[in-house]
């Protein structure tokens, strides 16, 4: 689903009567239908001006102007210049003055503007304008205030409810200021996009969308939310599968088309990848989505400079496109380029600090660095972010074994079994812990466990290790009989093999002294 169009919002003042109170009803239509009659050849010119870009023009013709719509018009085209100033002033990507350096200088006095305005005319698209740039000033709690405002007063205007989206700091505040929201179905759709944006998922996630799918059964929008949920969970073949169906009903459709191309990376299935990047570059190859999904596809092919030229193409389009950020980050961490890597996913966090991805990307460059206190802050903000992700609690309990503290990493082990209790590699980690601080029967205990959760009796790196380990204790331990079953069963695969070897002829020569 879109946000609206500068039609539909400099239109919309014409559909709001229905939300204001009735002793105010009549009066304030009046005024506005008279304003906005009265300067509706001026309005006319200006929205000319605006359609060609030239945002200066368009403010200059409305500053006479008194209705909402014109105030609208004429605040939002000024706020755009100075967006286009900021971009003229600006560097090439991750440069010394990159946009993100260089402010809009427009912002405050817009803000100030605006603020003495809605005192008096409560318009739903001034106040939408007013929480869009509380919340670019990092005012979050005041931006949550106003669009809830503008929302009570006209909800369907879907980029209000983005806004709010992004001020969203966990599901707790979700579910606090969701009794303050209008009740209609754009509130159902706004929950639905705010749980996965937050990265909750669930059976009432799946019954919300399912009545949605009730009123809209043919809504692309509502079939992506339900293929973000597989996607969430890292079930990226059920993903696949549904984000395939939506591509085969509208074939051009480019929205969150990127995140299809993520997930046949996964995968690994580049001649889909491929033809997916012909199509988007067929339809519109000047959309940050396009050029996202090209990338995806040169990095598949191991072509990582030109999947960084494709994502900062995406960059240029929209600064603030999330996925090309962090998957530029990724780019950069393949080319041992940590340094820019780390500016990637810094810019990430910038635009949503929601972004576990970036956040885990931090972690992991700084990682490499050998920076542990500055990757295990990194991975506490991104374990926070999505908590029942067993790849976050591992990073944590490998960042504490390199800080020397057993017993934060053993809990983070711990908590990462809970996501896959079957994790080879975590319980063979617990078994090494557990062996260092002298805990021996408990690191057996996580060294069998490794054991049986191989599949099918392959004997793997991680379980070549335990298999070794148990031998050798149980030796220690005196028996021998369970000793020679461990190490004879290494001999069946390719790991330790010489060493298990010499192990089994060891134990063999003891147990016929023995028997001597």
């Amino acid at each position: 689903m879109e946000p609206l169009t500068m039609t539909d919002i400099c239109q919309g003042t014409n559909y709001k009567s229905g939300y204001l109170k009735k002793n105010e009803e009549k009066e304030s239509l009046f005024d506005s239908g008279y304003q906005e009659e009265q300067e509706s050849n001026q309005y006319s010119l200006a929205k000319c001006y605006f359609d060609c870009k030239e945002y200066d023009r368009c403010a200059y013709f409305l500053k006479t102007c008194q209705s909402p719509k014109s105030i609208f018009l004429r605040l939002y085209s000024k706020f755009l210049a100075g967006e286009k100033r900021g971009d003229e002033d600006s560097e090439s990507i991750l440069g010394p003055l990159d946009a993100s350096n260089v402010k809009n200088r427009e912002i405050t006095s817009i803000c100030q503007e605006l603020e003495k305005t809605v005192e008096t005319q409560k318009d739903a698209f001034l106040l939408y304008l007013l929480g869009f740039l509380q919340r670019r000033q990092k005012q979050d709690s005041l931006s949550i205030k106003t669009l809830i405002q503008s929302l009570n007063l006209y909800p369907y205007n879907w980029g209000t409810w983005q806004e709010l989206s992004m001020c969203l700091a966990g599901i707790n505040m979700l579910n606090s200021i969701s009794s303050a929201l209008p009740e209609c179905f754009m509130k159902k759709l706004f929950l639905v996009y705010a749980i996965l944006e937050l990265h909750q998922s669930g059976e009432t996630l799946y019954h919300q969308i399912m009545e949605l799918e009730t009123l809209f059964p043919n809504s692309l929008f509502l079939k992506t939310q339900r293929a973000l949920i597989p996607y969430n969970g890292r079930d990226f073949e059920e993903a696949e599968k549904q984000f395939e169906e939506i591509a085969k009903l509208d074939p051009h459709r480019l929205d969150d088309m990127d995140i299809y191309s993520n997930i046949l990376f996964v995968m690994s299935k580049r001649s889909k990848l491929g033809f997916l990047a012909q199509i988007a570059s067929a339809t519109d190859k000047f959309r940050p989505e396009t050029c996202c999904i090209i990338g995806n596809y040169y990095s598949l092919l191991s072509e990582h400079e030109k999947a960084v030229i494709y994502f900062r193409r995406a960059l240029k389009l929209n600064r603030n496109w999330l996925s090309a950020w962090t998957l530029m980050g990724h780019e950069y961490v393949e080319m041992k380029n940590t340094h820019a890597a780390i500016e990637a996913y810094r810019r990430a966090v910038d635009v949503n600090r929601k972004d576990y991805r970036a956040w885990y990307g931090l972690g992991q460059t700084y990682e490499v660095l050998e920076m542990h206190y500055y990757a295990l802050y990194y991975y506490q903000r991104a374990a926070a972010l999505k908590p029942y992700d067993q790849r976050m609690w591992q990073a944590l309990g490998n960042c504490y074994e390199k800080l020397d503290r057993p017993g934060e990493a053993i809990k983070s082990y711990k908590r990462a079994l809970l996501g896959s209790a079957g994790d080879p590699v975590i319980l063979l980690k617990l078994g090494g812990i557990f062996e260092r601080i002298g805990d021996t029967d408990t690191a057996a205990m996580y060294y069998k466990q490794c054991i049986t959760a191989e599949e099918d009796d392959v004997i793997t790196l991680e379980s070549s290790k335990a298999h070794m380990w148990l031998a050798k204790w149980e030796m220690s331990r005196g028996n021998l009989r369970k000793a020679e079953k461990y190490a004879t069963e290494i001999m069946n695969g390719s790991f330790d093999l010489e060493e298990a070897k010499a192990l089994v002829r060891d134990l063999r020569s003891r147990m016929d002294q023995n028997e001597n």
